[in-house]
């Protein structure tokens, strides 16, 4: 994927497994590129862009999944997960064995809550069937998370979301350096690698180190492209 910005020489290359950085050194170009990808206005956004797949011109609503804030993922993303009740469904109805013993933990379930209007008037039931996506959403089903993790755990737990959902569009990170180490960038990087999600880092800050799997452009504070 190419994503074709207008103030930029360059286009920006986006590959699965491999982290592109785009690192914008003046601020106010900075905010207008930030701005306008978290928009998704594509060609009438305020930094106006475009995003290809070969010669093909691809939506940015369909091929970008932006996060300006990293420490407020998007876990409860109904396309994500969305997909990933689809995957459990799918699963569940090819595992003859385990929904017939589902189907009858539900029966059961069902005539236990039943005697319990034994006692009344009038005669009570239950008006849907059993479905599997329903009741994963009645529980509140969704990634398990703790308090205490890091970013770098949330991170990674993310980015597994987004593969199990079998996401196709390329995640974007605004200013996700500033609060890495070093270690914990090539670890991010690393699990990238081996995912082979398309992930592209949208840095302010100024990082003159190398890493494994990562493909960067920078910006200047002169507006030069390196």
């Amino acid at each position: 994927m190419k994503l074709v910005l207008s103030g930029l020489e360059n286009s920006v290359e986006i590959s699965p497994g491999i982290v592109t950085t785009l690192q914008v050194e003046n601020g106010a170009l900075f905010a207008r590129v930030a701005q306008s990808l978290v928009s998704l206005e594509g060609r009438m956004a305020q930094e106006p862009f475009t995003l290809w797949e070969g010669d093909a011109e691809v939506k940015p609503s369909s091929a970008l999944l932006v996060v300006p804030n990293v420490f407020d993922l998007p876990w409860d993303d109904r396309v994500l997960m969305g997909a990933v009740l689809k995957r459990i469904e799918r699963e569940f109805l090819e595992d003859e064995d385990l929904r017939r013993a589902i189907e009858a933990m539900d029966s059961s379930l069902s005539e236990k809550l039943l005697g319990l209007g034994f006692g009344m008037n009038s005669d009570y039931g239950f008006g849907l069937e059993w479905d599997l996506k329903r009741y994963l959403k009645f529980r509140g089903f969704g990634v398990g998370r703790r308090a205490d993790e890091s970013l770098l755990d949330n991170l990674l737990n993310f980015i597994s979301l987004a593969l199990d959902a079998g996401c196709k569009k390329a995640i974007v990170f605004v200013n996700v350096k500033t609060f890495l180490t070093n270690s914990e960038v090539k670890v991010l990087f690393d699990h990238v690698f081996y995912s082979k999600m398309k992930v592209l880092l949208l840095e302010n800050k100024r990082d003159g180190n190398a890493y494994d799997y990562e493909r960067k452009m920078i910006v200047d504070l002169h507006f030069l492209e390196h």
